[in-house]
C-alpha cells in the first residue's frame, strides 16, 4: 500500500471519449520473504519501497449518462528514490533497480456529482511491462520482477468550463 497523488487533465476527443493525462507521484513496493541456509521456512522479510514520478496517458470512455467510465492506457514512470527495510532499519537498496518503469493500466470508475465539482472513485489494475532489476537472477536478492497491483483512486474534479453533464 502506498500513496498516489497527482493531477488529472481530461481532454475531450468526442462526446464520450477523453484523453486523460495524469502527472503523479506514486509509492510502490513489495515484501520479500527469504530463508536462511539450512531452514525450510521463510524466516524474515525485506520491505522494498520505490517512489516514482509518473505520467499516465489514458483513454477514458464514459457511458451515455456520464456517470460511469472505463479507462485504459500506459504509465511511464521515473524512479525518484528507493529504499529497503529489514527489521525496521531503513537502508539503501543494494541491488540495481531500473531507473524507469512502464506499466499498462485499465479499470473503471464512477463520477459522483456534488454541484459544479464532482467526486470520482476508480478501481484500476496496473501491469508492469519491464523487469525492474538488471542483475542476473542468481546473484540478486531481488529476483526479476515487474510491478503489478490494484489501485483505488478517489478525488475531486473541478472542470475548467461548465458543461451540460
Amino acid at each position: 500500500a502506498g500513496i498516489n497523488t497527482g493531477l488529472n487533465l481530461d481532454l475531450k476527443l468526442s462526446s464520450n471519449l477523453f484523453l486523460s493525462i495524469q502527472p503523479s507521484y506514486s509509492q510502490e513496493g513489495t515484501n520479500i520473504s527469504y530463508t536462511v541456509k539450512g531452514s525450510s521456512e521463510a524466516l524474515d522479510s525485506i520491505k522494498i519501497r520505490l517512489n516514482y514520478f509518473s505520467l499516465p496517458l489514458l483513454i477514458k470512455v464514459s457511458t451515455a449518462n456520464k456517470r460511469f467510465y472505463a479507462i485504459g492506457g500506459f504509465e511511464p514512470g521515473i524512479l525518484l528514490n528507493s529504499y529497503s527495510m529489514s527489521n525496521d532499519i531503513k537502508k539503501d537498496v543494494d541491488v540495481d533497480v531500473r531507473s524507469w518503469n512502464l506499466t499498462m493500466q485499465f479499470g473503471a470508475g464512477i463520477w459522483i456529482p456534488i454541484g459544479f465539482p464532482r467526486l470520482y472513485v476508480e478501481l484500476r489494475y496496473s501491469q508492469g511491462l519491464l523487469n525492474l532489476t538488471n542483475e542476473p537472477v542468481e546473484s540478486s536478492i531481488i529476483p526479476r520482477v515487474k510491478t503489478t497491483g490494484f489501485k483505488i483512486l478517489a478525488g475531486i474534479e473541478f472542470p475548467l468550463q461548465k458543461s451540460n453533464k
